[in-house]
């Protein structure tokens, strides 16, 4: 595939997963109408369902050989979901959206460095697999998912900050009918962000780019517009927790994803293929959720200048992280 076709397909790709993305908000807004599920549940779903393309991705790059691309993606990925919430932060400055987050939220992102914490000792200390070449780390992040996920979502309730909603919006839609139709549009995405990848992955081959720099920044990128392109429109519809929820759930998902590429990954471990910059990439990924997790504790309205500090030092460091990784190729 020459640099062009490949050029042609990422952006037609982007268009496509930006348009599914969309949809998957509106009508995950639409299922938890009719279910009277909690905004951060229905987050955590539409975080599941935009980690499709990551989920892709990884596939086709143990399928292709290329380990260090899927692990690059993957962290890559909540490195950049992070970035994109900051940026949104910006936007939206005058609602100052971290003041309506949840208890709820607040605990997805404790899991999310939890799980990143136990993937990390994985890329450093040389730890034998446990079963079929299944290594500690990734049983962990999967037994330490399931048990918190299903404790969080027992063990809280809104209380966050008050908006005014209007009821019953979606009253043209039957309860089939949002499922069927969040359904598709999660179904888009996969699809829309498998083209994207291969894209991205020709086009990081003909540009000559290290593969690490590729995972952590052009692929997931790539991967993760889903997120954004939702996490947007959740914001517009003035659904503020279910925008941060789908984020933080999109990231905790991510590293499920990992864990699971570990697992069909037969020549080895799959950390243990990763390369160093990959910790650069999951340390900062922690130091964003803890200034996300600081900026969702603040309950008050503050002035504008002051509340807009932790977004703009997320958007600073992405930066100074994107060159140090690039370094490292």
């Amino acid at each position: 595939m020459n640099l062009w076709l490949a050029a042609s397909l990422f952006i037609l790709s982007g268009v496509g997963a930006f348009f599914a993305a969309s949809r998957l908000a509106y009508f995950g807004d639409a299922v938890k109408e009719k279910t009277k599920a909690t905004s951060a549940f229905i987050g955590m779903l539409i975080g599941i369902a935009i980690s499709l393309p990551e989920l892709t991705s990884s596939a086709t790059s143990i399928v292709i050989g290329a380990p260090d691309l899927a692990v690059g993606n993957l962290l890559g990925s909540n490195l950049f979901n992070i970035l994109a919430l900051a940026i949104f932060d910006f936007v939206y400055r005058k609602h100052q959206i971290m003041t309506h987050a949840t208890v709820e939220s607040k605990l997805y992102g404790w899991l999310v460095i939890l799980l990143t914490l136990i993937i990390m000792v994985g890329l450093i200390f040389s730890i034998p697999a446990h079963l079929f070449n299944i290594g500690y780390t990734s049983i962990g992040v999967i037994l330490v998912y399931a048990v918190a996920a299903k404790w969080i979502n027992e063990h809280t309730e809104y209380k966050g900050r008050k908006i005014k909603r209007k009821p019953k919006r979606f009253k043209e839609y039957t309860y089939k009918q949002a499922i069927g139709y969040f359904i598709t549009a999660a179904v888009l995405i996969m699809i829309m962000g498998s083209i994207l990848t291969i894209a991205a992955e020709d086009i990081a081959t003909t540009t000559g780019l290290g593969s690490s720099f590729v995972g952590a920044f052009l692929v997931a990128i790539s991967t993760s517009l889903p997120d954004a392109v939702s996490v947007g429109t959740a914001l517009k519809m003035r659904n503020y927790n279910l925008a941060i929820s789908s984020l933080l759930g999109s990231n905790a998902f991510n590293l499920i994803i990992l864990a699971i590429t570990d697992i069909f990954f037969i020549n080895g471990r799959l950390l243990e293929q990763a390369a160093p910059s990959n910790l650069i990439t999951s340390s900062v990924s922690i130091l964003f959720v803890l200034i996300v997790i600081y900026s969702l504790s603040k309950r008050r309205l503050q002035p504008s200048w002051s509340y807009m500090l932790p977004s703009l030092l997320i958007v600073g460091l992405y930066f100074v992280t994107t060159y140090f990784v690039f370094a490292m190729r």
